[in-house]
C-alpha cells in the first residue's frame, strides 16, 4: 500500500512544481492558483446547494453534494455494513465521482481503490504533493458539511488533478465525494529553469502551509534547514515588520525598515517590500545568496497575508 502511494507521488514529479502555482503567472493572479469560487478558505463555511435527486452532472458541485446525500440515505436505510460494502464496489463509481467513507478513527473503510482501505486520513494519504494536509481538514468535518480542495488522482483520467471534495460527518463516520478540475498549470512542468515561476510557487506553497497548519507551525517550519531548496527559501515578517522566519537565523528579529532592508547599493528595498498586498509584489535588490555566500541581485516575490509578509526570491 505504501508503495502504491509512493508510486502515485513519484509519477507526479514532473508536474508537482506546476501544481504549486506554475500557471499563476500565465493565466491568473500570482497570489494563488485556486479558482476564486473554490478557494481553500471556503472549507470553513457550509455553502452546499440543496440535495435533490436527478442533479445534472453539468453542475458538478451540486452533483457532488447529491452523491454524498445519496450515501447518507443508503446508510440510514440499510445500515453501516451494507453501505460500506456498496461503496467498496465498482458499481458505486460514477465516472469521476465516487464516495469514500472513514470511520471514527479517521481510517478509510470504503473507497473504490482497495489499496487505500485502512489508511489513516492523518497519514501519508492525507497529504497531497504540495504538502497540504487535506486529511486533517476532511477529518474536521461536521454534520453541516464542508468543502476541502486539494490535489488527488482522478481515477477516471489517471491524472493528478485539483479535487473539490464535499465532506459530511454522520453518525461518527465521514462521508465524502468530490469532483475534479484540470488546471492549465498541470500541463506546465515548472522547474528551477523558470526561476520566477518557481519563486511564486514557493510562496504559494508557504501560504497553503500557513492555511493548513497555522502561524506558529509555519514560522517554525521555515526556520528549519529542511525548508531551504538550494537558493530558494521562504522569509516571513510579522505585523511589526520584524523578521520571524529566515534561512539565516542570525537575521531573525531584525526590522525590514532598518538596515536589513537596505542593500549594499544604498537601495532601501524594505520600504518597497512593505507596500506588498495580497496581490503580491516583485522587488529587486542585492542580497547574499546562501547557496553561494556571495552578494547577487535578488528577485523577491512577496505577498501580504493575515498581517504577515511572506516571500521568497531567486538570484542572478
Amino acid at each position: 500500500m505504501r508503495n502504491r502511494i509512493f508510486f502515485i507521488r513519484m509519477t507526479a514529479v514532473l508536474v508537482a512544481a506546476a501544481i504549486f502555482l506554475s500557471g499563476c503567472h500565465r493565466w491568473m493572479s500570482p497570489r494563488g492558483w485556486m479558482p476564486p469560487d473554490s478557494r481553500m478558505d471556503r472549507a470553513s463555511r457550509s455553502d452546499r446547494p440543496p440535495v435533490r435527486q436527478g442533479w445534472p452532472k453539468a453542475d458538478r458541485a451540486g452533483y457532488t453534494v447529491s452523491m454524498v446525500g445519496k450515501a447518507l440515505r443508503i446508510y440510514d436505510a440499510k445500515g453501516r455494513e451494507a453501505t460500506v460494502d456498496y461503496y467498496n464496489s465498482p458499481e458505486s463509481v460514477d465516472g469521476e465521482w465516487y464516495v469514500f467513507i472513514a470511520d471514527e478513527n479517521n481510517d478509510l473503510i470504503a473507497h473504490p481503490n482497495p489499496d487505500f482501505l485502512g489508511e489513516d486520513l492523518m497519514g501519508p494519504l492525507g497529504v497531497d504533493i504540495t504538502g497540504y494536509r487535506h486529511g486533517e481538514e476532511i477529518a474536521g468535518a461536521t454534520e453541516e458539511g464542508k468543502w476541502v480542495d486539494y490535489i488527488f488522482l482522478n481515477p477516471a483520467s489517471g491524472n493528478l488533478e485539483y479535487k473539490h471534495t464535499w465532506v459530511v460527518r454522520h453518525d461518527g463516520l465521514i462521508f465524502a465525494s468530490g469532483w475534479y478540475q484540470v488546471l492549465p498549470s498541470l500541463a506546465l512542468a515548472v522547474t528551477k529553469a523558470e526561476p520566477a515561476e518557481y519563486t511564486v510557487a514557493m510562496v504559494d506553497k508557504a501560504l497553503r502551509y500557513y492555511k493548513a497548519h497555522g502561524r506558529e507551525a509555519t514560522v517554525a517550519h521555515y526556520n528549519t534547514p529542511e525548508s531551504v531548496d538550494g537558493e530558494w527559501y521562504v522569509y516571513i515578517f510579522d505585523e511589526n515588520d520584524q523578521l520571524i522566519a529566515h534561512a539565516n537565523p542570525d537575521l531573525l528579529g531584525q526590522d525590514l525598515k532598518e538596515d536589513l532592508g537596505l542593500d549594499s547599493t544604498g537601495y532601501h528595498f524594505g520600504t518597497d517590500m512593505l507596500t506588498a498586498t495580497e496581490e503580491g509584489l516583485w522587488v529587486h535588490y542585492v542580497f547574499v545568496n546562501p547557496a553561494t555566500g556571495a552578494e547577487q541581485t535578488k528577485h523577491s516575490w512577496t505577498v501580504r497575508h493575515d498581517g504577515l509578509l511572506i516571500g521568497s526570491g531567486w538570484y542572478e
